[in-house]
């Protein structure tokens, strides 16, 4: 197959593919017009992406495109709905890079609760101020909120646990763990938590969770983590109680409108607030997580390759893909036209997305 690579990936990944025979185009700089161009001139197979966003333009630049990867968990980056129009598989790799991002909610946690940003920024402003930091609360005995109670979340409750915190979480499926507090409503979190954090998928129902009524039931003085998806939240609504409360606090590696390009010049009211720990949706980007992801991602290019298709638990549109063919056989009922149905259909290495026997 031709793979192209269209954002930072695992070398050892690259290697595997290579010894298999693949043909790779790596390109983790492509975005854009850029990754438009690229599609359309080298025609891959196969289009793996993480935080680079996949429009239905992309998609169309090459009508051979038979499956896009995003190496990591969430996909609305992609165009999901025009890929399934278009017969185009969509894999993602979830719960790979869970530890990664557990770790960097726990970071901003502690970096509110200690200063840390305003620590560092003092000492190389020559400064000494330890005065200003002397009624940071601590985390021991205080209250952790999850709002989502998935792999992410299970694992930054085990982490805020052995801070000796209490976690209390909410999840649209409960879900138990050993010393976490499941709760059947977002209010209850809310009404308990002095430290609220985001683990909830980008769908039409989580859109503006994050809302004036949200953070007007949170404690004045609260923390709210959001290391899902910026679109959770109401910015505008967030910036107002900010303003309102002068003791609440914001941690994010999301916010809404993020550039496309790797590098470049960016500002948001929300990244610039000083009660605000911005971090550069960087959440999934540790080499612990790079290598696994890249592991999972080689597997699913192995099962595609040696298939042409994909496994449940990676295929993200698999009932909104639109079949390129149909096959209609009529026969008799018996095991011998079902196996020379089959086999004929494995001979032309065709892949059966669903098949059904009408009396």
């Amino acid at each position: 197959m031709k793979i192209l690579i269209a954002d930072l990936f695992s070398p050892a990944g690259i290697n595997t593919l290579e010894e298999e025979k693949h043909e790779i185009i790596y390109d983790k700089n492509l975005s854009g017009a850029k990754l438009t161009e690229a599609l359309a001139a080298h025609k891959p197979d196969v289009l793996i992406v993480r935080s680079t966003k996949v429009t239905a333009d992309d998609i169309d630049a090459n009508a051979g495109l038979a499956l896009i990867i995003r190496a990591g968990a969430g996909y609305d980056t992609i165009d999901v709905a025009h890929a399934s129009s278009r017969g185009v598989y969509v894999a993602n790799c979830p719960g790979k890079n869970a530890t990664a991002v557990a770790e960097l909610a726990m970071g901003l946690i502690i970096s509110i609760d200690r200063r840390l940003g305003e620590n560092y920024k003092l000492q190389k402003e020559g400064k000494w101020a330890k005065g200003l930091f002397a009624n940071c609360l601590g985390l021991k005995g205080r209250t952790l909120g999850l709002i989502g109670f998935g792999n992410i979340a299970q694992r930054v409750a085990k982490r805020a646990l052995a801070f000796e915190m209490k976690v209390v979480a909410y999840n649209r499926s409960p879900k138990t763990m050993e010393g976490v507090e499941v709760v059947s409503t977002i209010d209850e979190v809310l009404a308990q938590a002095d430290i609220v954090s985001l683990h909830v998928p980008a769908t039409k129902d989580t859109k503006n969770l994050v809302n004036k009524e949200f953070l007007g039931k949170m404690k004045p003085d609260g923390v709210l983590i959001n290391t899902a998806r910026g679109t959770n939240v109401v910015e505008e609504d967030l910036l107002a109680h900010l303003e309102a409360n002068p003791n609440f606090w914001f941690g994010t590696d999301v916010l809404n409108g993020e550039p496309s390009a790797k590098e470049c010049d960016w500002e948001h009211p929300l990244g610039m607030h000083p009660r605000v720990y911005g971090t550069h949706h960087i959440g999934a980007s540790t080499k612990q997580s790079e290598d696994e992801i890249g592991e999972e991602t080689v597997r699913i290019c192995q099962v595609f390759a040696s298939t042409g298709s994909v496994d449940d638990t990676n295929w993200v549109n698999r009932d909104r893909t639109k079949a390129k063919h149909t096959l209609v056989v009529k026969a008799k009922r018996t095991p011998a036209v079902y196996g020379e149905v089959f086999g004929l259909v494995a001979t032309h290495g065709w892949t059966i997305g669903e098949s059904e026997a009408l009396m």
